[in-house]
């Protein structure tokens, strides 16, 4: 059964063609885009990330835990105003709501005054960076971890939080987060089909462009690496590292070079690399890890070869990922350079790019293939 097909996606000013899976085939493994990054959250968006039972209960734990007596900020409540609601409920003195999508702040406001908190929590609409409170609070909460780590901004947006609007020795929910890396055999995963987006996907895609003004190479999620262990087991080639480290509750630095190793420890061909995250909510507690477990978070593709470099157990890929915090001034920009070490073979040298509104389009192989010429 075929599962792939161009289709096309409405772009500024002209259509696209894009490669899509056909709905209800099952590929193993489809796209989607990262859409955190971007205003473009509907009710599908805000329900999966209710429905992430993990999540909402780690972040329910430390609410509970941090939130009574005192004043509280919610960075990005959404329409739901999730923990804006549970600190409210959990004893808060007060609280500050602050969502940047207009259409979700006004949900939040009629939420709110439903659950008949109107006089505890105050909604405040605007980015986080740009608002001014009545003074600093005690204790920050916010949801804006990406499917990279940073890749929503929280570095710059909590770092300026730490400065401006809350107390010194405040408390931070999230308590630190880095991103993942995993050495990946994606034709291994999709059995040599090329993946590609279900239908449910392509008005992200469209939203996105029109977001940035223009279609460009963005940053594209792998769907099925979490739901189904087999998967991983064929196209994880490698155990995972740690990249972007940011210390939510310590000394926070967005930007930045890191350096890591990854070891082949199966063979396969190496395509690229697949991007996670690890969250931990609280300070103690298990991180919660996209790599290894399903979330709202789906991991990144990273595409390092088109066909896949044949690598052996003992094989080593040494890698520089950098940070850049791009023009707007909150939400980064990637780099990734390395080289792929195999035994009586000459160093591969590989890299990979990922900007948040970058101007290019098709210029990388995955997104030519992605994107293809009409």
């Amino acid at each position: 059964m075929q599962r792939s097909y161009v289709a096309e996606l409405a772009a500024p000013g002209h259509k696209v063609p894009v490669r899509a899976c056909v709905d209800g085939s099952n590929p193993p493994i489809w796209l989607f885009p990262s859409i955190g990054e971007y205003p473009v959250y509907d009710d599908f968006v805000y329900d999966v990330m209710i429905k992430d039972e993990r999540r909402t209960s780690a972040y329910a734990e430390a609410v509970r835990r941090y939130a009574p007596g005192r004043t509280v900020l919610d960075i990005g409540t959404g329409q739901d105003a999730v923990w804006a609601l549970a600190a409210a409920r959990a004893g808060a003195r007060h609280v500050w709501a602050v969502e940047v999508i207009p259409k979700s702040a006004r949900i939040a406001r009629k939420t709110i005054e439903e659950a008949g908190f109107a006089d505890r929590i105050t909604v405040v609409e605007g980015l986080s960076t740009e608002i001014e409170l009545p003074g600093p609070v005690d204790m920050c909460v916010s949801e804006i971890i990406g499917t990279l780590g940073g890749s929503e901004g929280a570095g710059p947006v909590l770092r300026d939080a730490r400065e401006r609007l809350v107390k010194p020795g405040g408390v931070f929910i999230p308590h630190r987060s880095a991103t993942t890396a995993v050495a990946l055999d994606l034709r291994g995963a999709t059995g040599g089909e090329l993946p590609g987006f279900p239908s449910v996907a392509f008005g992200f895609v469209e939203g996105i462009f029109a977001a940035v003004g223009r279609p460009f190479d963005l940053r594209v999620c792998l769907g099925g690496l979490q739901d189904v262990p087999e998967v991983r087991e064929r196209s994880y080639l490698s155990g995972p590292v740690e990249v972007e480290p940011l210390e939510f509750n310590g000394d926070l630095r967005p930007e930045g070079v890191d350096r890591a190793e990854l070891t082949f420890t199966r063979p396969g061909r190496f395509s690229g690399l697949a991007l996670g995250m690890r969250l931990w909510v609280a300070e103690g507690g298990a991180p919660i890890d996209s790599l290894s477990e399903w979330s709202n978070w789906t991991p990144v593709y990273a595409a390092l070869s088109e066909e896949g470099l044949p690598v052996r157990p003992g094989d080593r890929f040494v890698f520089e990922f950098t940070t850049t915090i791009s023009d707007d001034g909150v939400h980064p920009d990637y780099a990734l350079v390395g080289e792929l070490h195999r035994d009586s073979a000459p160093a591969v040298p590989l890299s990979w790019s990922s900007t948040h509104h970058g101007d290019g389009f098709r210029e990388t192989f995955f997104h030519r293939r992605l994107f293809p010429e009409a």
